[in-house]
């Protein structure tokens, strides 16, 4: 079988009879989309698992009969494809092997994307080749990029509608930002710590002898009033600086941050920090002079290099004071109370977890993870507290922080919450606290409240990303939306800014609805005014008023608001994981601001991330595996059906070449197994056809619950596992073959595997003689009346039966001539009868029932044993002598033995039978 060629020959036939495209008719419509891809680079095995969900479950949605709206875009705004076309002209060695190596481009291609758009250009039809070669079932009238100047247009229109509700803001606010690059930055922009964000570290004013200020960096300000002693790095090196005025004492990398954080600073000395060894500070907020004490694990690089310690609730500080054998000489302060923990909680979970040292830094960052949670979420401040007693910390917290800025006694610091954050100019990226800069005011209390409606009402799979969506709202802060320097959307309200990459891909796909009258109809980007988008969108102004001011006809707004009403809102936004924290919270939040509630977004669903042979993907350092070469290597279907089902969502999918060929196996199987039945002579019909049919019923009834859900791993092993192997090899095994049923069964099972493997699937449904795209047929629901319980509960038994047998014959090393097979005793089965007339109770109900029975009462502790394991085997009431009896002379084949039911009771055997669970001699 050819895999490739019948790729080709579909796809092709596809493409002619554009069956994929989609236009609103009186069927239930199904909109899916994908977080689009960013084009600096070829389309990879990430984009494919995140992709290729959807795909499938588009396919799958539209062989039930809905009108399916699955199309993409192209995100190409921003700065990564500027600072690419930059680093190739510059001939860059390391970005010249990596795109040669790993995204597999002819150098002498390459070196000619010199420019965003020649970049934009190639990449875009690279994507779409890789999408057509995957056989995506996309509706291509649509695409767009978003450089493209009527997305624009729809863009400016987004910005207009957040600034009448207040949400567009300016004013000074910390952010991102690369030096060299002069702008802010976002994820899209990053090399290194995509993801991380900004931390707020308390700065509390502790004061040396001679009145300098040291401040302490915390993020827990509710813990100034147990510090014991101070930690500073005495190898590390501290300055005295002149900051807005005041003489502060603080790390040289401190020191170098607050200049960008809207401070004044002046170095007046550089020292190292054993110079402050043993000296004393007061504590502000206490007025206890405290000593500094040595710390190599205090970090210059985080925070000041200056840190509280407060014993009593951080381990880090425990374990310091103990390997300095100064905890008897410090008065260790609790002032939180916590349930299941006594008065020192870092004292208790440093010896429960068996700490011995400041060494063993997973352990206490471990232990610091879970003390600083269960106090934060169930802790209460105690007397020593001050005024804040009897206040829950997470409430305490914001209080206190507030109290001691308005004091005076503390200020505002920022840090990465990753270590290393890189713009993709190859720059550190630096927290600056930008003046005039404009913001999306993603704190807003009452817009947060519309997110959290939102988020309440929503589907998501796994279910508890509610929870993260919920703690994503409450986290959000403003976020600047704008910068100097990319490709993009101008800023409609100042001149000289472009509106930034995260903040021009909320929305879109509202225009997905209408982008393919927007493309067919060439309307020019100036006919896209606010006031149609406000019609189209919005149902505002009069249709008259419209047509005269975009200059559009009449019939055609009315066909675009038609179009976007019936296809709106989206059903499933699909993603990977690390788009939660930014594009999929911005997603929720625009919608609730710009749509009413009946629009708002229906379901989000994440998957993991995705690694080659334990390899995690890079595409500057690899691996990497293109889309491209998945397809002409392994062929698209085998891609398809692997990456969909090698992991169940949310999990991490890693990629193992060995278990891809395993996956053409599969397919070839199923190739094979058709053919073979439509060679099939007639034949008559048996029993045995009964279960088959029941089998495929209920796979039916489950598959498409799983298919509903997501649940692609167990939808394919299904397919692949049981109904292509198990079931098949068990019905012939028992003299199955009707070439009728077979195929019904065939047909059905084919049309189960198209959503994943549809090129496969079109060339069997040909085979089997069908005129159709199978892409367009049904998948058949279930028919309840032919799942039959017991015929499928007796084949289980004689299943079990049989491997029970062998693995007696197994252990005794026999051959038997004689195989001996003895049912319950006939008060066992009663039992049984009852248990199964009394379903709605349990087992102690149960057995208190029997136990009434002097007849039951006699055989004692036998009874509950009986009625626990006859509840698990779910057994039916049917009469297990004649089951036996009827297939005797398919038992005896299969071993090659006589086989005697109930006879002579060798060896006192029949005493240990129970219901569906007989006793075996061997003979």
């Amino acid at each position: 079988m050819d895999f490739k060629k019948i790729e080709e020959k579909w796809q092709k036939r596809w493409e002619e009879s554009k069956i994929f495209f989609s236009d609103p008719d009186n069927r239930e419509k199904f909109f899916i989309t994908a977080a689009f891809p960013y084009l600096n680079g070829v389309l990879h095995a990430g984009h494919l698992r995140t992709f290729t969900i959807p795909e499938v479950v588009a396919r799958y949605q539209r062989m039930r009969g809905k009108n399916v709206l699955w199309t993409f875009g192209y995100h190409v705004t921003g700065t990564p494809i500027l600072g690419l076309a930059e680093q190739i002209k510059e001939r860059k060695e390391e970005v010249i092997w990596a795109y040669t190596n790993l995204h597999k481009i002819p150098e002498e291609i390459l070196l000619k994307l010199t420019t965003p758009e020649n970049i934009v250009e190639y990449f875009s039809k690279k994507a779409e080749e890789a999408f057509k070669k995957m056989g995506f079932s996309l509706d291509w009238r649509r695409k767009f990029t978003t450089n493209d100047e009527a997305f624009k247009k729809f863009i400016i229109w987004q910005f207009h509608k957040l600034k009448e509700k207040g949400y567009i803001v300016k004013g000074s606010h910390p952010v991102k930002y690369c030096p060299k690059c002069d702008n802010p930055v976002e994820d899209h922009d990053l090399l290194h710590g995509e993801g991380a964000t900004l931390v707020e570290y308390i700065l509390i004013k502790f004061r040396t002898e001679d009145n300098e200020v040291m401040p302490m960096a915390t993020l827990r300000p509710e813990t100034v009033f147990g510090v014991t002693n101070i930690w500073i790095n005495p190898e590390k090196t501290y300055v005295r600086a002149k900051v807005n005025g005041e003489t502060w004492i603080l790390s040289k990398e401190a020191a170098e941050k607050l200049k960008y954080q809207g401070r004044e600073v002046e170095i007046l000395e550089e020292f190292k920090g054993e110079k402050l060894i043993n000296k004393k500070v007061l504590n502000p907020v206490t007025n206890k002079e405290v000593p500094i004490f040595p710390a190599k694990f205090v970090k210059t690089n985080v925070g000041t290099g200056c840190v509280m310690s407060v014993p009593a609730h951080a381990p880090y500080d425990y374990i310091a004071l103990k390997d300095l054998g100064l905890l008897d000489k410090i008065e260790i302060i609790p002032l939180i109370e916590v349930k299941g923990y006594g008065k020192f909680p870092a004292k208790e979970i440093v010896e429960k977890m068996n700490i011995k040292s400041q060494e063993e830094r997973d352990k206490l960052e471990e232990a610091t993870k879970k003390v600083y949670k269960d106090e934060f979420h169930k802790g209460v401040l105690n007397e020593n507290c001050q005024e804040y007693r009897g206040i829950p910390v997470r409430e305490a917290k914001d209080k206190i922080i507030e109290d001691l800025i308005n004091k005076g006694l503390a200020e505002v610091m920022y840090e990465f919450s990753e270590e290393r954050v890189v713009c993709r100019c190859g720059s550190p990226c630096i927290i600056k606290v930008v003046k005039d800069q404009w913001f999306i005011k993603y704190s807003d209390k009452k817009w947060k409240e519309l997110a959290h409606k939102c988020v309440d009402r929503m589907n998501f799979i796994p279910e508890n990303l509610r929870r993260v969506f919920h703690e994503m709202i409450d986290w959000m802060k403003d976020k600047a939306c704008v910068r100097r320097r990319g490709l993009g959307t101008e800023f409609p309200f100042e001149e000289g800014w472009i509106i930034e990459s995260l903040s021009d891909s909320t929305i879109y796909p509202a225009y997905y609805t209408i982008a393919k009258y927007v493309n067919e109809y060439n309307i020019k980007p100036e006919q896209l005014t606010i006031k149609l988008f406000d019609y189209i969108f919005l149902g505002k102004g009069e249709l008259e008023e419209v047509s005269e001011d975009s200059g559009l006809d009449k019939e055609l707004i009315k066909k675009m608001r038609e179009e976007f009403l019936y296809y709106y809102p989206v059903d499933w936004r699909c993603s990977a994981k690390d788009l939660i924290p930014n594009h999929l919270t911005f997603y929720i939040f625009n919608h609730v601001a710009i749509f009413p509630e009946e629009l708002w977004p229906r379901g989000i669903v994440v998957n993991g991330y995705v690694t080659i042979e334990g390899k995690k993907l890079s595409k500057s350092k690899g691996p990497l595996l293109p889309v491209l070469e998945v397809a002409e290597t392994f062929g698209a279907d085998v891609g398809r059906f692997y990456i969909t089902t090698c992991a169940e969502l949310p999990q991490d999918a890693d990629i193992k070449f060995s278990e891809l060929e395993k996956t053409k196996r599969v397919l070839e199987r199923l190739y094979n197994f058709t053919k073979e039945v439509i060679n099939m002579k007639d034949s008559e019909e048996r029993e045995i056809d009964r279960w088959l049919l029941s089998k495929l019923n209920r796979a039916l009834k489950d598959y498409h619950k799983l298919m509903e859900e997501f649940e692609l791993r167990k939808a394919g092993i299904l397919l692949s596992h049981y109904l292509l192997d198990e079931y098949i090899h068990w019905y012939r095994r028992r003299g199955g073959n009707n070439k009728e049923l077979l195929l019904n069964y065939c047909e059905t099972l084919v049309k189960m595997f198209a959503p994943f493997t549809p090129h496969l699937a079109e060339e069997l449904w040909e085979l089997l003689g069908k005129k159709n795209f199978i892409s367009l047929e049904r998948i058949p629901e279930a028919k309840e009346e032919l799942i039959d319980d017991e015929i499928e509960f007796i084949e289980d038994y004689l299943k079990k039966l049989i491997e029970d047998i062998r693995e007696i014959i197994k252990i005794t090393k026999t051959e038997p001539r004689r195989i001996y097979i003895y049912t319950a005793e006939p008060w066992k089965c009663q039992i049984l009868k009852i248990i199964n007339e009394n379903k709605d109770k349990d087992a102690k109900e149960i057995i208190k029932m029997i136990m009434k029975d002097p007849e039951f009462r006699k055989f004692g502790k036998e009874v509950p044993k009986l009625v626990n394991h006859l509840i698990k085997l779910r057994a039916l009431d049917i009469d297990e002598e004649e089951v036996l009896k009827k297939n005797k002379e398919f038992l005896e084949k299969e071993f090659n033995a006589e086989i005697i039911i109930n006879g002579e009771d060798k060896a006192n055997k029949k005493r240990v039978a129970i219901p569906f669970k007989p006793a075996i001699y061997l003979e």
